[in-house]
């Protein structure tokens, strides 16, 4: 490559990023269980001892002998259906433990003492708690909604990757929005763009997101997206000559045929950690309703 290249713009001129965004914060639960799920015998006999009902006992009612007791305990076989709907009916078992199924929806051992309380609160009693809670719950939705609107921003991802390699076909369409935490060089993208390819291993790697500033201000040793005859690329800019950082992949040389073309300097990568959670999104949306709709309008998504 001759000369210095010409600095252009990907997608469109700089937009400015918006200014903040909600996030449900997510914590640790402390009370989660990480014990192995406990087998179908060992909760059948868990509710027999629970009933103070011994094997022969138990047996008698069911109308069969002891060592199937013992070996549906033991897990050496199960019970038919008929029978799993008497044990559970008569010994009080949750099918959903029986089986060691997931129940979020189901309340735990501390939250069924609190619903027996509330039960024995007065109505007025009851109104207390509910506006309480409401109150509680308005609060911390709010303080979820200033730490999302304070920590991350809205930015461009832009439909063409750039190829850590020969070059990728520019796609002809608009860029999705993504919510990023307001980290360092995030706060100064333009945009987002894809890596595709291995030849800028080890620094970026296939799939990896790069921040970029579209500007025409580059320097030696910057790391670069250009458009070229064969598509959008990322390289290293060097003595106005564009390198790979994968020895194993070297990058050959261009001429002015080639009209290779600076397109923006790469700020750095996007920390997985820096991108808001799936469960975070929809709050975002509407936080940043404003900023969705302006994003929408630039780019004819309405």
């Amino acid at each position: 490559m001759s000369k210095q290249i010409k600095g252009t713009s990907f997608a469109s001129k700089k937009e400015k990023k918006a200014a903040g965004s909600r996030t449900v914060v997510h914590l640790p639960n402390s009370d989660a269980q990480n014990d192995a799920v406990p087998s179908f015998g060992a909760v059948l006999r868990k509710y027999r001892n629970k009933n103070e009902m011994s094997q022969p006992e138990l047996a008698e009612i069911m109308g069969i002998s002891r060592n199937t007791i013992t070996n549906w305990e033991n897990d050496k076989c199960r019970p038919e259906v008929d029978s799993i709907r008497t044990l559970c009916s008569m010994l009080g078992i949750p099918l959903y433990e029986l089986f060691g199924l997931s129940n979020d929806s189901m309340p735990s051992p501390h939250e069924n003492v609190i619903l027996s309380q509330y039960r024995q609160l007065s109505r007025v009693g009851q109104k207390v708690i509910d506006k309480t809670i409401h109150a509680m719950l308005e609060e911390e939705i709010d303080a979820r909604d200033r730490y999302l609107e304070e920590s991350y921003d809205l930015v461009p991802l832009e439909a063409t990757p750039s190829a850590a390699g020969p070059g990728c076909d520019f796609v002809d369409l608009p860029p999705e929005y993504v919510f990023v935490k307001k980290t360092g060089y995030n706060e100064s993208a333009d945009a987002l763009i894809r890596v595709s390819g291995a030849s800028m291993e080890p620094a970026f790697y296939d799939g990896d997101l790069v921040c970029v500033r579209y500007t025409q201000d580059v320097t030696n040793g910057d790391i670069v997206i250009c458009s070229t005859a064969d598509g959008a690329v990322i390289k290293q800019l060097m003595n106005h000559r564009l390198y790979s950082l994968n020895r194993a992949l070297p990058y050959g040389d261009k001429n002015e045929d080639d009209h290779v073309t600076v397109v923006g300097k790469v700020l750095g990568k996007v920390s997985a950690r820096d991108l808001a959670d799936e469960e975070d999104i929809p709050a975002l949306e509407v936080v940043k309703a404003a900023d969705v709709r302006a994003f929408k309008q630039k780019y004819g998504l309405l």
